[in-house]
């Protein structure tokens, strides 16, 4: 079972290569011959995996295997775990931190969990400590602030369960 302990960043500034980071966060960084193979090298915890042009992610604590992750940005302070088969469509963002308002050098984070053969619509954003059952679909532009069952579609801001499946 994996923990939804907080992770808690003072001051942190990661260890990356700046140059790394900045093809990373580029918009389009897989129209660059071999640059798909550099951002497979970094995601040490993926295997077999598929993404397009626009996708991104800060730390590479993503653990994927036969998944879709296409355009979607990871903010993954925390670690991400995606189940076999799962599904992302356009333009999400998956973000597992916070900080205060007040004080920015303060990184909150908690891990997300989102199960097997789970689509993820268009413009969906995944917080932090939330997990998402199996065989689940979560519905375009829906925030995903709490835990959602699996077998569920589940939609809007915040997202809730709209009917089991």
């Amino acid at each position: 079972m994996k923990s939804k302990k907080e992770i808690v960043f003072k001051n942190y500034i990661p260890p990356k290569n700046k140059l790394i980071l900045a093809i990373l966060f580029a918009r389009f960084p897989l129209l660059i011959p071999g640059i798909s193979w550099v951002i497979k090298k970094h995601l040490r915890y993926c295997k077999n995996i598929k993404f397009i042009p626009g996708f991104r992610y800060l730390y590479g604590n993503i653990h994927a295997s036969d998944a879709v992750l296409n355009d979607t940005f990871f903010m993954d302070y925390a670690h991400v775990y995606i189940g076999k088969g799962t599904k992302f469509s356009l333009e999400n963002m998956v973000i597992t931190s916070t900080h205060d308002p007040q004080n920015f050098n303060i990184v909150r984070a908690k891990p997300i969990t989102i199960g097997k053969n789970v689509w993820i619509t268009t413009r969906c954003i995944i917080l932090g400590g939330v997990t998402i059952g199996d065989n689940s679909v979560i519905g375009a532009g829906s925030v995903v602030t709490s835990d959602i069952p699996p077998k569920s579609f589940a939609a809007g801001n915040p997202c809730k369960v709209v009917k089991k499946i």
